[in-house]
């Protein structure tokens, strides 16, 4: 009786012991995920940006001296576009518009560059985003800076125009040290006139960053575009031909009946109803 007795007093210490582990390890886990709802970032942290409203740039048919001064700046001359708007220039000749960019530019990355001193690495900022990919930001603004002058059509579009293809080569924020940084832009037009190979430039464009964060690169990228198309369209004055007869689509052919029923009153000739009766 004696060692059954001592037997029941291991076990129900044994229980004990098991009941206050189990105690320990839920207070524990209930710890931790009240430690981890608080420490979580939420989902709806995620910064989103673009690059702001569209700019009216210094338009070709302005003076040149003004247009000069716009691309340096990356300011637009809203006044000397407005004047030329106002004076009845000419509106040019079509333009279709494609824009490309390769595969790391074609997300909603914000990419930024270390230092050269460290490698000159390319990273991406973790809690910030383009709302659209760098290429459809950049095509955007540019087809609305180039509709300042000339009629501006989509790449399907039938209508017979010579053709612009922009490839973005670099779209991204610089860092010089840890507090300054710059956005740098650059582009490769190619002009064509149907098959034609009209001309071909490189332009690179870079403005300052207010902030060296991702909202500052945001900006300076906005100025840096807005100076590359600023020399794009100087670019392209004078070198955008008329539609030639390259670029004009074949004339619709429109056939003629075999038979073709003539007036019941032409005089002498007997209609067709007419002869079967």
């Amino acid at each position: 009786m004696r060692g059954a007795t001592e037997l029941q007093k291991d076990t129900d210490m044994l229980e004990s012991i098991r009941g206050a582990l189990r105690t320990l390890v839920l207070a524990a886990g209930a710890v931790a995920l009240v430690a981890g709802c608080a420490t979580s970032t939420p989902s709806g942290a995620l910064a989103r940006y673009d690059l702001g409203p569209p700019t009216m740039p210094a338009a070709s048919s302005a003076s040149s001296t003004s247009s000069t001064s716009g691309a340096s700046t990356g300011t637009p001359d809203i006044a000397n576009t407005a004047n030329a708007a106002a004076s009845g220039a000419a509106r040019q000749s079509p333009l279709k518009v494609v824009v490309n960019a390769p595969n790391w530019l074609d997300s909603d990355l914000i990419y930024y560059r270390l230092p050269a001193s460290d490698g000159d690495q390319a990273r991406v900022y973790a809690n910030s985003r383009w709302l659209a990919s760098p290429a459809r930001l950049f095509g955007d603004r540019l087809r609305v800076a180039l509709a300042v002058d000339r009629p501006v059509l989509a790449a399907g579009d039938p209508t017979a125009a010579p053709a612009l293809r922009v490839e973005l080569d670099e779209f991204a924020q610089y860092f010089d040290s840890a507090s300054t940084s710059h956005g740098v832009v650059q582009i490769r037009a190619t002009l064509f006139d149907g098959p034609k190979l009209l001309a071909q430039t490189t332009l690179r464009a870079q403005a300052p960053a207010a902030t060296a964060d991702a909202a500052g690169g945001a900006r300076a990228l906005a100025a840096a575009s807005d100076a590359v198309q600023t020399q794009l369209i100087q670019w392209l004055a004078g070198r955008v031909p008329a539609p030639s007869t390259t670029t004009r689509s074949t004339p619709t052919s429109r056939a003629v009946p075999a038979t073709v029923p003539r007036s019941d009153t032409t005089p002498g000739v007997s209609s067709p109803t007419a002869a079967a009766r």
